[in-house]
This record gives structure tokens, C-alpha cells and sequence, in this order.
């Protein structure tokens, strides 16, 4: 019976090491691709905005303007501090839409699973989220379920 116990024990440890190193790699892999590490912190900002949430924009895009030089250049980075800096939701709504002209591509380009471009008819301008239902941010909450899907890059 202690035999037993002991093999149990031994499969649980040896199981939840080899998951824990699963996740651990998988940190790292979003962590090596500057486009992926973007992604996140964009998805943060852009859930804020569909959610008409001004206040909670600017910690993502803290986060993202620190990242984002390395996948989308320059011109990305000057958009992700004007975000840090917007005093109102449409500054930060037009500076996210120019950010998203240039990281939407490369979102699509790298394939991330579960997400999805969208482009708003109202400003012809892209986006990319995660998830099925669609959630503008250029509008928020007056036009939530309003945007085309992208075709996605080959």
C-alpha cells in the first residue's frame, strides 16, 4: 500500500511539473514575439474603449508603449504614448485607430489563435480582438455590435 501511495504521489509531482513547464513555455514564447507580447496589452485598451472606459485605457496603454517600438516601429510608438497621454476617449479612440492601421496587419500576419480582425465602416479603420462577438471600440457601447471581418493574411 505504501508502494502505492508513493507512485501516486510520484505521478501527481512529475504531472504537475510537466504542466507547469508547459505554461512557463508558453510565457516565454508570447514574451520572444514582440507582436504577440503587443497584442496583449492592445486587447486591454481596445476592451476598454468598446467599454466606453476612459480611466482603465491608460494602463494598458502604459504597458503597450512600453512594448510596442520592437513589432510596430516608430510611428506605433508615438500612437502608444499619445494614448498614454489622451484626456479624452475620442483622442484616445483616434490615436487608437491609427495604432491599429499599423498593428492590425501584423496581428493577422502572425496568425494569433482566437483573434480576429474587424474593420469599423464609420471611421475605415481596423481592429483586432479576441473572441467571436464583436465588440468596437471606436464607438463603444453606442455601436458595440457594429464592423465587418478582415479576410485574414496569408
Amino acid at each position: 500500500m505504501r508502494a502505492l501511495t508513493m507512485t501516486a504521489a510520484a505521478i501527481v509531482f512529475a504531472a504537475s511539473a510537466s504542466f507547469a513547464a508547459a505554461q512557463d513555455h508558453g510565457a516565454h514564447a508570447a514574451q520572444g514575439k514582440p507582436v504577440l507580447q503587443a497584442f496583449e496589452h492592445y486587447e486591454g485598451v481596445r476592451v476598454a474603449l468598446s467599454a466606453d472606459k476612459l480611466a482603465d485605457v491608460a494602463p494598458h496603454a502604459k504597458q503597450l508603449a512600453a512594448t510596442i517600438e520592437a513589432a510596430g516601429g516608430a510611428e506605433a510608438k508615438k500612437h502608444a504614448d499619445a494614448l498614454v497621454a489622451a484626456t479624452t476617449i475620442e483622442d484616445a479612440r483616434a490615436h487608437f485607430g491609427e495604432l491599429s492601421t499599423i498593428l492590425v496587419p501584423k496581428f493577422q500576419a502572425e496568425a494569433i489563435p482566437g483573434v480576429t480582425a474587424y474593420l469599423c465602416s464609420m471611421v475605415q479603420k481596423p481592429w483586432a480582438q479576441r473572441g467571436d462577438k464583436i465588440e468596437n471600440p471606436y464607438y463603444g457601447k453606442s455601436m458595440l455590435a457594429c464592423g465587418s471581418p478582415l479576410p485574414p493574411k496569408k
